[in-house]
């Protein structure tokens, strides 16, 4: 039961992950980097998520270092970029990651995107090795747990009969709520993390998300990552805002109301959408930026 900021997700190899993450795309690789991720660590944010892509491995270990907080109270999270998925390069990527990072281990590994391409004819095959590796990873002691991200139900077939992953990070949000993969996901309970919950920040000054929280009296920010929490969907926020930085964590004051949750599902398809999709628009580089 998700009660307060404190609360976990449970996860299938019967370890926990806190309810809110803190994401690292677009810190800033530097000194301002580590002083964003400082004070995250300073108002008690535990849960953090980066990517061997994001180039903010390096800042969240240097914040973590001086922070004085033992490793052990950190839940990290880190993915290995779709151009990877190799044994080898996955080894590579893997060991570069925990260099950056400064770390022995990181507590959940995921597969960034399932395919290279539009046109990756073998991805199946390469998932199937893929996530394989990921497995013997977690076994010598690499990653506490294993998971994937931007996954629909077809890409979980190629690695049907193995370790069923964890979690799975997929873009969620208002007016963009894949419902599909997330009952896939609900029924072979794998925890759903949303990135971009805010839509990229698109969704912050949308209409129906502005009347809803003006009635709360609270931010559309909080409007919308409590939309995540009320369908069983873990948000990852980002903000190098102090206030916005608090108010992410304060969603435990209010509940939606049906109405207001059937006014927010009814928000039009793709509103606020990236124009990603991991098997037809599959991206290149990383794009826009998200508060």
């Amino acid at each position: 039961m998700i009660k307060n900021f404190h609360s976990t997700f449970s996860l299938l190899d019967e370890r926990t992950i806190p309810c809110v993450g803190f994401g690292t795309y677009k810190v800033d690789p530097d000194e301002d980097g580590v002083s964003t991720l400082a004070l995250a660590i300073q108002m008690g944010y535990r849960h953090f998520d980066t990517a061997s892509l994001y180039g903010t491995e390096n800042v969240l270990g240097e914040a973590i270092k001086e922070s004085g907080v033992d490793r052990k109270e950190f839940f990290i999270t880190t993915k290995v970029w779709k151009d990877d998925l190799e044994p080898e390069k996955i080894r590579a990527s893997v060991e570069k990651s925990l260099q950056n990072l400064g770390m022995d281990y990181v507590d959940l590994l995921l597969i960034h995107w399932p395919r290279v391409d539009e046109n990756d004819e073998k991805w199946e095959e390469k998932l199937a090795k893929a996530w394989e590796t990921f497995i013997e990873l977690k076994k010598e002691g690499k990653t506490k747990s294993i998971g994937v991200s931007n996954f629909l139900p077809q890409h979980f077939d190629a690695i049907r009969g193995m370790e069923t992953p964890v979690v799975d990070q997929i873009e969620f949000h208002v007016g963009y709520m894949q419902t599909g993969a997330v009952d896939y996901c609900h029924r072979h309970n794998i925890v759903v993390e949303a990135w971009a919950p805010l839509g990229r920040g698109k969704l912050v000054e949308n209409e129906d998300v502005v009347k809803i929280a003006k009635k709360y009296n609270v931010s559309t920010a909080q409007v919308l990552l409590k939309f995540c929490l009320q369908h069983d969907v873990l948000p990852i926020a980002k903000s190098s805002n102090y206030s916005r930085m608090k108010a992410n964590m304060e969603l435990f004051d209010f509940e939606l109301e049906d109405e207001d949750l059937n006014a927010l599902r009814a928000v039009p398809d793709k509103t606020g959408w990236s124009g990603e999709h991991p098997d037809l628009a599959i991206p290149k580089l990383v794009i826009e930026d998200e508060e």
